[in-house]
């Protein structure tokens, strides 16, 4: 029972190095029931290699080298539907005894997870160093100013300087917010208030919401007559679309339409969120959902955020019974698309 609850992958080997045990980690690692793998010897189902394809399990398997104790090993295996995972595999080698020899117990973890966990760390480390820092030290740098007992501000140096310590309140308050409420997803399900929602008029509410940060942008909208109601949470459905808004007009600096379009098929309906900016590179589309993440280039790094507002859209789209994706093309503009769940009276009733 404990081992069923171990996070990493199990495994007993016998003397001839046949899967004694196979704990449920295992069978969720490598992609083998229990049932296909006890029995088999363990060179068949782990098949372990380095980095230049060697075969690990022939040529480093401790269990060859008579080796007592732990040993530890790292590689890759390939699961039983060919993917591939990296891996850190240890093994607790029992001293022998003259009796039957007892079995040796062999624990895998991806490797991958590990260093995704400490990029994660390393990462939120930055950004409260760095990000927070920066609006804390603007407001107290501008009370400190205010509070000079050696000078008398006149009433509109003081309502200007009041009002920047407001607006880096509430940018720091949005980030806290933002770091919060991740981490609160990372353990438990998404609250919602799921209601029929006519999706043309929210999205028109959220444009005119949005409207007066640019000047230079316009936000022009294409919804089909009788478009359906959709399912979903009002308030979490304006985060998303406020947001979507708000990177295409920080991400296109020079202006230009920005168009949002909606089309129904079949059971679910798709939005997409358009601009004519900076766009993504390839790269950065495979990673642009990921937690902290932010693109790397001029632009970026000179405009305020901490990467977490794809995230949480991408989180709440899901939550909602949609899909979340997008398509661009350096200096040719950015696509963001989303699907949200058709209303039918079954559903909502």
């Amino acid at each position: 029972m404990i081992l069923e609850c171990s996070g990493d992958a199990i495994l007993s080997i016998d003397s001839d190095r046949r899967i004694l045990s196979f704990n449920s980690a295992a069978e969720e690692l490598t992609g083998w029931h229990r049932n296909e793998a006890i029995g088999r010897q363990c060179f068949e189902v782990l098949a372990l290699q380095d980095d230049q394809g060697s075969s690990l399990c022939q040529i480093g398997c401790p269990m060859l080298q008579e080796i007592v104790g732990t040993y530890d090993m790292s590689g890759f295996t390939n699961t039983k539907d060919g993917r591939r995972v990296d891996v850190s595999a240890r093994y607790s080698l029992p001293q022998p005894n003259g009796e039957a020899p007892a079995p040796v117990v062999m624990s895998l973890r991806e490797s991958g997870r590990l260093a995704r966990a400490d990029s994660l760390q390393s990462t939120l480390s930055a950004v409260v160093s760095h990000e927070l820092q920066t609006p804390i030290s603007i407001i107290k740098a501008y009370a400190n100013t205010l509070a000079r007992p050696d000078v008398s501000w006149d009433e509109a140096t003081i309502k200007d300087k009041l009002g920047a310590i407001e607006e880096e309140s509430d940018r720091l308050s949005d980030m806290v917010g933002r770091l919060l409420y991740t981490s609160r997803m990372d353990g438990e399900p998404m609250p919602l208030n799921r209601l029929a929602i006519d999706l043309p008029k929210e999205v028109s509410r959220a444009a005119g919401r949005l409207a007066g940060l640019s000047a230079r942008h316009e936000i022009e909208i294409d919804f089909p007559p009788r478009f359906p109601p959709v399912y979903a949470d009002p308030e979490k459905l304006e985060d998303v679309l406020a947001n979507l808004l708000e990177n295409a007009i920080k991400f296109s600096p020079e202006g230009g339409a920005i168009r949002i379009k909606g089309e129904a098929s079949g059971d679910e309906v798709v939005v997409t969120v358009s601009d004519d900016g900076i766009g993504i590179s390839p790269r950065d589309q495979e990673l642009v959902f990921e937690r902290f993440y932010r693109a790397d280039n001029t632009l970026t790094k000179t405009t305020p955020g901490i990467g977490l507002g794809l995230h949480i859209c991408k989180l709440t789209v899901e939550a909602l019974g949609g899909r979340m994706w997008v398509a661009s093309s350096p200096e040719h503009g950015s696509e963001f698309a989303f699907t949200l769940p058709v209303a039918r009276e079954a559903s909502l009733g």
